[in-house]
């Protein structure tokens, strides 16, 4: 399977946290202008998967579905008339973000089923980011299929849109994981870094983090040397994102 670019981001706010997932809207507009000025592409990510493979493409994809899609992603990439794809944690969905571990003041806000609606209206691609977030890989055949299953009929049902890609809590995602999103009806599935995998039920993504300013995008797009030490760094902090896991769990 040919490279696809595709960049995930979580949060796009200025709101304080110890973590590194979060973007400032100042930052998220450069990134914008950078991808614009380099000619690429915009498609949803299953779009770029199945038909937008000419090395021009690229997709924006945004994971957990925290209300600053809403407030800070939509204006800007609607005004410039592109959209992208929003996984949302489906259990979390116009609630606090209690799943996760605290890493703020105050709890992340994520989009309610109105603002959903709105987006996929307006062209955004919804995709499933599972009921809870949890590991697939260490839940019991019952549990990984609610999680996978609920949780795509619950986005159909609320939203009226086929869904057809999943993106996997952590990344983690193994045969058995796989095996089950495709019996769930899934047509493509994302790990939340590049994993060199040939499968579209295991897609790699590029994961875009607080400290990744325009030189990194660059990088990670292969516009500027460099990319390898992108690829290594994104491993890296997927790797330590199962601490949360361990927290959690």
């Amino acid at each position: 399977m040919a490279r696809r670019d595709i960049l995930t981001y979580h949060k796009v706010g200025s709101q304080f946290e110890l973590g590194i997932t979060s973007v400032t809207p100042g930052r998220f507009v450069k990134h914008l202008d950078l991808l614009s000025a380099a000619g690429k592409r915009f498609h949803n990510a299953t779009d770029l998967v199945f038909d937008g493979a000419n090395g021009n493409g690229v997709s924006l994809t945004f994971d957990d579905g925290y209300e600053s899609v809403y407030t800070h992603v939509f204006p800007e990439m609607s005004r410039r008339g592109i959209t992208g794809t929003v996984f949302p944690v489906v259990g979390a969905v116009g609630r606090d973000n209690r799943w996760d571990v605290r890493l703020s003041f105050r709890r992340f806000r994520h989009l309610s089923w109105a603002h959903l609606s709105e987006l996929a209206r307006s062209g955004f691609e919804i995709g499933s980011h599972t009921m809870s977030h949890r590991d697939l890989t260490r839940m019991g055949a019952a549990g990984l299929r609610s999680e996978l299953r609920d949780s795509k009929h619950a986005l159909e049902d609320g939203l009226g849109v086929e869904v057809k890609a999943v993106a996997f809590p952590f990344g983690r995602h193994n045969r058995r994981v796989i095996a089950e999103a495709a019996e769930a009806g899934y047509e493509c599935g994302f790990a939340s870094s590049p994993n060199g995998e040939t499968s579209v039920m295991a897609v790699g993504r590029m994961g875009v983090h607080a400290m990744d300013g325009d030189a990194a995008l660059a990088r990670m797009l292969g516009l500027r040397p460099g990319r390898c030490l992108e690829v290594l760094k994104n491993r890296v902090i997927a790797d330590l994102a199962l601490v949360t896991t361990l927290i959690k769990r």
